[in-house]
């Protein structure tokens, strides 16, 4: 017998408890990690696939990967949210309230800057391309002067 089965109203027309994991009083679902969660792990997954962005299967990128598909799936949740409504509504704000428009935008921006971040995004990535790219011809450079300094020495002979 369920919980709901258990009760009993206190008085005429009172309702039933809600059932643990409703989602009744949910409106965008952007803060809810139940929502969140899942959403991020999709992004996760699709990101951890991709042969352009192997690097960032590394353990020590997981944080800040956690933290960029999180941002997204909450944009992605507003976005949703934010679908139903009128401009004016989307722009209506009040005092100590922020409005959806600008929520979103803030959501955006913080999306943003985890891509930028990560290498997301066309000039981050192009920028980090060109700082491994330099990092291997400076190792590549210092590796030829270690060998011209030994003689021509193999190492460890």
């Amino acid at each position: 017998m369920s919980a709901a089965e258990k009760w009993v109203p206190e008085f005429e027309g009172q309702r039933p408890p809600f059932e643990a994991g409703n989602m009744l009083a949910l409106k965008s679902g952007w803060r809810s990690p139940r929502l969140v969660g899942p959403i991020a792990e999709e992004l996760i997954a699709a990101i951890l696939e991709d042969p352009h962005t192997d690097y960032l299967r590394e353990a020590r990128f997981r944080p800040a990967v956690i933290a960029w598909a999180q941002v997204e799936a909450r944009v992605a949740l507003y976005e949703r949210y934010m679908e139903g409504m009128s401009m004016e509504q989307r722009l209506e704000s009040s005092q100590g309230r922020t409005s959806p428009e600008e929520q979103l935008r803030r959501l955006d921006a913080n999306a943003l800057t985890h891509r930028g971040r990560l290498g997301l995004d066309p000039l981050s990535a192009a920028r980090l391309g060109k700082d491994i790219a330099a990092t291997r011809v400076d190792l590549a450079s210092l590796l030829a002067d270690e060998r011209d300094a030994d003689g021509g020495a193999p190492r460890g002979a």
